[in-house]
């Protein structure tokens, strides 16, 4: 249906005219899907997308807009309204404003504390839609699919009711309240937006922490998920829960459970149809069809040869199509939908080597009959913490490089809130699963109000039946770090055990209250979990490099890490589009506002390379790179290698959703860092690996090393011949050495040889290890090297605790989150002459440097 054909109402000014044009050019009434008729009777079904720039947003005083009229649908209204700022949904209130040119971009710079103003206002948000047509029986309703945080909705006028929580979608009746036919262009939809929450522990669960230690000042608001307007009978398919079985004969039995909305009494007899097929290979088409019984209803496929989805290191990640239609007897439409699903099986199993006094929970997650090791990363999303900025191709380029880095898993806990379906949609495409805190818990005493409990878990619910459908999703965990406070923990543990229970009939994927488990002894005592359940390997970054990593991840011995966090800073392409030019280097204090932990950088640089390596900006952020993935590659390999006893490690992050200094191994702009070939290596299905207790070595000193291999893949290798190469600092070879390997096992870690050289060379050099496993064709399956020092382990031991005891005695004095300790001229005491003068620089100092 083309514009030419919809009706407009007569107009009683040209600004009127105007503004209806404006909104309605380029209409989507030409991407309705009006569905196919059934004889004579047409669908009654179709959806109007009501995403793009067709809006516009003006902010107010809090209450003022409602008596100001903001709601209100008339002629006087249209006009008054046409100069508001132009707005884009899904987007966020900031990325509105700086496109107006009413902010600068707040993440540049230090510009977030001067758009402080925009959380005391609340923001409205108008479109206009056109229905062309009413059938008789035809149903409206808008539907969001999320908005953050708290609003309420008018159409044509009339006050629909108001909705908190982000993570759910929620929809309104407009059936008796929309204009079709003659009036249909000039229904119009208006949102207000209140101002954000201030206090995360009054609403978490329903927007997720936007505090922590790497975002500051801006709480994010927006409709920051698609909106549409859809019709349908006086019932509509509300919810598709698609479970599989899988048979010893290859064959398997898809049921989906159909759930229908209730528009209107209806004595009609309904039935659902159905067709599966291939979404991402060719095969067979299935037809099946049920009853409506109430607002139920089951489908039933039998499929023989089933294409199974895998994660992408196990198989193929195949997914099927269903398209699911509601009828009625005398065969019309009232409505249809299409979802995607993968046919696969979930259990988890104990890890062997623990009693259940020490590990409560069975952490070896089997999928299709085969276990899997998780290599993951914390996702660290979305791609921007302002929504307006994300796109389809941001998610698609970063889905992309967690593949190349070869994760298996991305888990999202309870400082990020729930993806958009886009984010499971590539997941589901590529073979990466998911780890997914179900709603955002994170790091709080949570309230002790039934009406607060009984909203989140409602709220978990109703996320939970969005995300069900995809395969990409098998573990659910409840909270994060719930148990660090002193206040509230008995509460804590009953609320997240109440939330397993909540959401138990509705998903049968397995479920963790939270993350970690090993502490405090609290956890325990309330028999939510056992000491080496679960960790959360910080000490290197909060105890500012107190002990090299050497001395710390060696006793690492739990069943999983869901986080294992290092700090580096992003690319210097990077640092020069958000840091302003006259704080570039030596940093300024947009590098503090942006969570630069100065002090952090230096102590892992003095343990990786023997100084802080502050001469230049280049050397510098190379340096603090090469020392996030050094560490992150002897955390992963030592977790690797303790498999099956250890079976998932997750490094926080993969990315950030602001440019900042911080956990991301990809920067904000999508950029890897070095740190991201560190943690691909470690991450190879395949790993040749090499196991070493220090990381300095005298000349003169044999280095000795223990050879092993990991497999995670679901096959054998062999036979194999395992190379290892040492070379010097000026490239001398050192020792070269092979081994054959006869057999590498599915789904295995051994130790299949030791390596031995005599170090050369002077203090304060570096030599490299290089490894790789070579099959019988000469191919090469496995490649890895470590770069070590000629030094003195006890003296850098030494000089390390020291260093790092200094500077966390300067921290002392200072505030978690305060970064002015970096900058003397802020902080000393001619701070208060320096009114006016050039920003202020970080100060280092140079007592560590070249001591090796």
């Amino acid at each position: 249906m083309s514009l030419k054909s919809t009706h407009l109402l007569p107009l009683r000014s040209s600004y009127q005219w105007l503004a209806i044009v404006l909104f309605l050019i380029c209409s989507p009434l030409a991407s309705i899907s009006w569905g196919e008729v059934q004889g004579n009777k047409p669908d009654l079904c179709w959806t109007l997308d009501l995403t793009g720039y067709r809006w516009q947003m003006e902010g107010i005083r809090p209450g003022q807009g409602e008596i100001e009229g903001f709601y209100q649908h008339t002629s006087e209204t249209a006009s008054s309204t046409f100069n508001w700022n132009g707005a884009k949904v899904p987007g966020d209130v900031y990325t509105d404003l700086w496109r107006a040119g009413v902010i600068d971009d707040p993440h540049f710079g230090r510009n977030g504390m001067k758009a402080k103003w925009v959380m005391e206002y609340e923001w409205w948000y108008r479109t206009y839609f056109a229905i062309p047509q009413r059938l008789p029986g035809q149903h409206f309703r808008v539907v969001f699919d999320g908005v953050d945080y708290s609003c309420d909705v008018w159409v044509n006028g009339h006050y629909l009711g108001k909705h908190e929580g982000m993570g759910s979608q929620f929809a309104f009746d407009i059936t008796d309240i929309v204009y079709s036919g003659p009036q249909a262009s000039h229904n119009s939809l208006v949102v207000r937006l209140n101002p954000p929450p201030r206090m995360y522990n009054r609403v978490a669960g329903r927007k997720f922490a936007w505090q922590g230690d790497y975002w500051r000042t801006l709480v994010p608001m927006g409709i920051w998920q698609p909106v549409r307007v859809s019709a349908s009978g006086a019932k509509s398919i509300a919810d598709v829960y698609p479970q599989s079985q899988i048979h010893e004969d290859r064959s398997a039995t898809v049921r989906l459970d159909i759930s229908l909305a209730h528009h209107a009494q209806t004595s009609q007899r309904l039935k659902l149809r159905a067709k599966l097929k291939g979404a991402n290979f060719d095969g067979p088409v299935y037809e099946t069809e049920a009853d409506v019984e109430g607002d139920r209803g089951q489908l039933v496929f039998h499929v023989p040869n089933a294409r199974l989805w895998w994660p992408w290191d196990l198989g193929k990640p195949y997914l099927y199509q269903a398209e699911i239609v509601l009828v009625t007897d005398d065969g019309q439409v009232w409505d249809r939908v299409t979802t995607r699903l993968g046919i696969r099986e979930i259990r988890m199993q104990r890890n062997p080597g623990y009693d259940e006094n020490e590990v409560k929970y069975p952490w070896t997650m089997v999928i299709n009959g085969k276990p899997i090791f998780l290599r993951s990363a914390c996702w660290g999303g979305p791609p921007d913490i302002f929504y307006g900025r994300n796109s389809p191709e941001k998610y698609r380029r970063l889905i992309e490089l967690a593949r190349q880095a070869n994760l298996n898993n991305l888990r999202i806990f309870g400082w990020h809130p729930t993806e958009i379906q886009l984010f499971y949609d590539l997941c589901d495409e590529y073979g990466i699963t998911v780890w997914q805190d179900i709603i955002p818990i994170a790091s709080v005493a949570l309230p002790q109000d039934p009406a607060f409990r009984d909203a989140t878990y409602a709220e978990a619910i109703a996320v939970l039946k969005r995300l069900r459908r995809h395969p990409c999703v098998v573990l659910l965990e409840g909270g994060e770090e719930s148990f660090y406070g002193k206040e509230g923990l008995e509460y804590n543990a009953r609320f997240l055990t109440g939330l397993g229970d909540a959401i138990r009939p509705y998903t049968n994927l397995p479920y963790v209250p939270t993350s970690p488990l090993n502490w405090p002894p609290i956890i325990h005592q309330l028999g939510l979990g056992g000491p080496k359940d679960s960790a959360h390997t910080h000490k290197l970054f909060y105890s500012i490099g107190a002990v090299l990593m050497e001395d710390d991840i060696p006793r690492w011995d739990y069943a999983v890490i869901p986080e294992f966090a290092i700090s580096s800073c992003p690319n210097v392409e990077s640092i020069e589009r958000f840091i302003p030019r006259d704080e570039i280097w030596p940093p300024g204090p947009s590098w503090g506002y942006h969570w630069a932990d100065l002090d952090v950088m230096r102590s892992l640089n003095l343990q990786v390379f023997g100084d802080e390596r502050t001469r230049s900006l280049e050397e510098f952020v190379a340096a603090t790179q090469i020392a996030q993935g050094t560490i992150f590659q002897f955390g992963i390999e030592h977790q690797r290698r303790r498999k099956p006893k250890s079976s998932a490690i997750s490094i926080c992050h993969f990315i950030t959703y602001a440019p900042d200094f911080k956990w991301g191994i990809v920067d904000y702009f999508q950029t890897p860092k070095r740190s991201f070939d560190f943690v691909r290596r470690a991450y190879q299905p395949l790993l040749v690996s090499v196991q070493y207790n220090k990381r300095r070595w005298l000349p003169g000193e044999e280095f000795s090393g223990t050879l092993w291999i990991v497999n995670d893949f679901a096959r054998d290798f062999g036979p194999c011949q395992l190379n290892v190469r040492i070379t010097g600092a000026d490239g001398s070879e050192w020792l070269r050495n092979s081994l054959a390997v006869g057999h590498i096992p599915a789904s295995s870690s051994q130790a299949v040889g030791d390596v031995k050289c005599t170090v050369r060379g002077r203090i304060g050099e570096s030599f490299r290890i290089e490894v790789e496993i070579m099959a019988a064709d000469k191919s090469v399956l496995s490649k890895n090297y470590y770069d070590l020092l000629v030094g003195d382990q006890e003296k850098a031991r030494e000089q390390c605790a020291e260093f790092s005891a200094h500077l966390r005695a300067i921290k002392e004095r200072f505030l978690p989150a305060d970064y002015y300790r970096f900058y003397p001229d802020l902080v000393g005491p001619n701070a208060a002459d320096r009114i006016g003068d050039a920003p202020a620089r970080a100060s280092f100092s140079t007592a560590t440097e070249g001591t090796e």
